[in-house]
């Protein structure tokens, strides 16, 4: 046993020395027990335990080892008697001498006991933090919910109890949030905690949307009823909250994803259309409740430039489009059990847009505004992705048939101006004491839809658009003012702002927005079905069209003095220099198409086989291009030859029959080449039809397959072929010669006069008594 220790005591010295710890024997026989070490740090890697007078800690001047303690002070002194007496004696946790040795507001440093006869100060804790302010605690909620933003988000279970649960608790926090708006209207500290839970209970409610058998629950609980009440909420963003729920549960894609799915499982056919009948009640119940009025008034109180107000806009646009698309898929309508078709039948949402609200004028001041193009374009809510989004609901409720047929709305020329109701409730009782003038100069301020739609097209009247945001927003506003031309008011007001010049001039410049020229001018010169047929026959004095043509009419005639004919006959002829050209943004107009076109043109077999899924879609879209330009080329033409006539000012009808007579009747000649061509691009899908497993199911259900057959005839070039007859039938009723070379070149071709015909009979069999088919019939008799 000596020996062992012996052994143990002199490797434990060795180590000590190793690490440069004084051995305990050296120190107790060259130091007094009541003294600090002298060396100011002794290293050491691990805590081999405690040292008198050192510290255990690792610094940046030494690095890990122990420490000599600077603040006991007291050991450096030997102890007193008194010391000595007072050494088991409990010692208070702090003294008032600690709390005042710092007056700058740092931590105060308190004494604990340390050994038998030590002390250690050491900092104290604050005493208690402090408390932050409402303004904080908004600070830090909002910062957390941008963070984290569905970590305080209720999950609701999906059954009847739990959404009826829900209904009540939302109920019964908005009356109390009303309640303490009324109370503290000037302390909005009350009411703020009380709001961010409001918005939870709100936002719980996107769950719904999973299941669309649970929509029936929320129109019976009220849950659509406090929505409407929110949407006129103070706070703008409790009301954007309601828009966000909205735009996830009357999602159309829930309907196709429903029918999908219902298509896939057997017998499910009967539960999805039931689905289509929840999301029509859920919606139906929202538009009966006011709730456009609402969002119409709500997107005026948001500004854009405020990211989450953009957002704001964002998600009306959304939801007004998911509406729009709901009410033409007819799921509004189906709200009704009962077999009464009066009772089902409702007014569509682009009438209640048009009667009800300033819509129109909102989505017209939004694309007047102008915003520069800037590295801001990509983002979700940019104002360059707000004008594309407002130029897409504007061309879905302009080519609506309510409005087209002038069921509802008024010309754009005069629409009234936007105000929003939230307003009133800023404007200060100073502001009222105007001057009577001023406030009727306001109410009789109009907003001009058409001009705005003019002047957006004018931009591109030189230049092609340079983004695909650019391209898209030209493609929506072309399509906006073409349906607007289906109505009579709105054809005079475009000739009178000199449009149909506007359209020739893009025309000539050979430009992207030149094939949108032509499908305005199409729609410019042509007129709706409602005019052609139904008013057509009532309006007829000496042979010349009277009342609602009279615009169509006009607008020939304004189209042939503007120097249209110079413009229409080349792109007629298809005279390669002529045709506008797609911008290289376009998928039409890419370098892709433009190769792939080529490559198709040399009909190399192997190059064909070698092209992509993109070159072939880019080739399928430039196909479609000059499909749709040569299309409204031969509606053009035929709209000339329907509505010039020898009354016709400036020699029109002259002018327009020359052209067909010069060059050695070169223009009867392509007009027979797309007679035959059209002709048989319809006999081909009237073959294909009948041959079809769709004419198979459709003899089964007893419908009519010779008018199905018919209307896919038309809708593949047999509408074309008709106006390409009535073009013919023109030039050979004017002229004898272009009668002779018409003859001749339908022989040369294999054909007859009898196809054309054939095309006239049959295009005459469509129309109802009117002028339009005294025309058609008149052409038939004479050729």
């Amino acid at each position: 046993k000596t020996m062992a220790s012996k052994t143990s005591g002199s490797v434990v010295d060795v180590l000590d020395r190793v690490i440069g710890i004084p051995s305990s024997k050296s120190s107790s026989d060259g130091n007094n027990d009541n003294n600090i070490g002298s060396a100011e740090f002794i290293p050491s890697k691990t805590f081999t335990g405690s040292k008198k007078g050192y510290v255990f800690r690792t610094s940046e001047e030494f690095g890990t080892g122990y420490h000599l303690d600077s603040a006991l002070s007291k050991l450096t002194t030997p102890s007193t008697p008194a010391d000595t007496a007072n050494k088991d004696k409990k010692r208070p946790r702090s003294n008032d001498s600690d709390k005042n040795d710092n007056d700058n507001g740092a931590p105060t440093k308190r004494s604990i006991r340390w050994g038998n006869d030590t002390t250690l100060s050491i900092p104290s804790r604050d005493p208690k933090p402090k408390q932050p302010t409402p303004s904080q605690l908004l600070a830090i909620a909002e910062a957390s919910l941008e963070s984290h933003p569905t970590s305080c988000l209720k999950l609701l279970t999906l059954n009847p109890s739990t959404l009826q649960s829900a209904s009540i608790s939302l109920s019964r926090t908005l009356e109390k949030n009303q309640l303490l708006r009324a109370q503290h209207a000037d302390d909005p500290e009350k009411f703020m905690m009380n709001e961010l839970a409001l918005n939870d209970e709100i936002c719980g409610f996107q769950a719904v949307a999973v299941d669309v058998s649970m929509y029936g629950y929320l129109v019976e609980f009220d849950v659509i009823k406090s929505f409407l009440a929110l949407l006129s909420h103070e706070n703008g963003d409790v009301a954007m909250s309601v828009v966000n729920v909205l735009v996830e549960l009357l999602d159309p894609l829930l309907l196709r994803e429903d029918e999908e799915k219902a298509g896939e499982e057997e017998g499910k056919e009967l539960s999805a259309e039931v689905r289509r009948r929840n999301v029509g009640l859920l919606a139906r119940t929202f538009v009966d409740g006011g709730g456009l009025e609402l969002l119409v008034s709500n997107i005026g109180r948001l500004e854009e430039n405020v990211e989450a107000e953009a957002k704001g806009i964002e998600d009306i646009l959304t939801l007004m489009e998911a509406l729009l698309d709901l009410d033409r898929a007819g799921v509004l309508q189906q709200t009704s059990d009962n077999g009464d078709e009066e009772e089902n039948k409702s007014v569509s949402v682009v009438a209640l847009l048009c009667k009800q609200t300033l819509f129109l004028s909102w989505l017209f001041g939004r694309i007047e505004k102008k915003n520069e193009i800037d590295a801001t374009a990509t983002a979700p809510t940019s104002p360059v992705v707000l004008k594309l989004h407002a130029s897409e609901v504007l061309s879905t409720i302009l080519q609506h048939e309510d409005y087209s047929m002038q069921r509802c709305g008024v010309k754009l020329s005069c629409l009234p101006k936007y105000t929003c109701a939230f307003d009133d409730l800023d404007v200060k009782p100073a502001a009222i004491s105007k001057s009577s003038k001023n406030d009727v100069e306001e109410k009789d301020e109009k907003v001009d839809g058409m001009e705005v739609l003019l002047q957006s097209i004018a931009v591109y009247r030189k230049a092609d658009p340079q983004t695909e945001v650019e391209c898209e927003f030209l493609e929506n506003t072309f399509d906006a003012l073409a349906a607007t031309l289906l109505r009579e008011d709105n054809v005079e007001n475009f000739v009178e702002y000199q449009g149909i010049e506007l359209m020739l001039r893009c025309l000539r410049e050979k430009v992207h927005s030149g094939g949108g020229a032509l499908k305005v001018l199409n729609f410019a010169v042509s007129g709706s079905a409602r005019s052609v047929s139904e008013e057509a026959a009532t309006n007829i004095t000496d042979g010349n069209i009277k009342g609602v043509n009279d615009a169509y009419k006009k607008a020939c005639e304004t189209f042939i003095q503007a120097g249209g004919l110079k413009v229409i006959f080349p792109l007629f002829m298809a005279r390669k220099g002529a045709i506008p050209c797609p911008a290289l943004c376009s998928e039409a107009g890419s370098n892709l198409a433009k190769r792939a076109m080529s490559n198709s043109a040399h009909k190399d077999d192997n190059a064909k086989g070698a092209l992509s899924k993109r070159a072939k879609k880019a080739a399928h879209a430039r196909k479609k291009w000059l499909a749709e330009v040569e299309q409204n080329v031969i509606y053009i033409m035929y709209a000339l030859t329907r509505y010039i006539d020898e009354k016709s000012p400036h020699d029109a009808h002259a002018r327009l029959l020359v052209k067909f007579v010069e060059e050695d009747c070169e223009k009867c000649d392509r007009a027979v080449e797309l007679c035959l061509k059209y002709d048989e691009k319809a006999r081909i899908a009237e073959y294909h039809y009948f041959k079809s497993d769709e004419a198979e199911e459709a003899e089964q259900l007893g419908a009519d397959v010779d008018l199905a057959a018919l209307d896919a005839k038309l809708r593949n070039g047999g509408d074309v072929f008709h106006r390409g007859c009535a073009i013919l039938s023109f030039a050979c009723a004017g002229s004898t010669r272009c009668h002779r070379h018409v003859r001749d070149q339908l022989k040369l071709q294999g054909s007859g006069i009898s196809v054309i015909k054939a095309g006239l009979a049959e295009f005459s069999s469509l129309l109802i008594n009117g002028s339009q088919k005294d025309q058609i019939e008149n052409y038939l008799s004479r050729i």
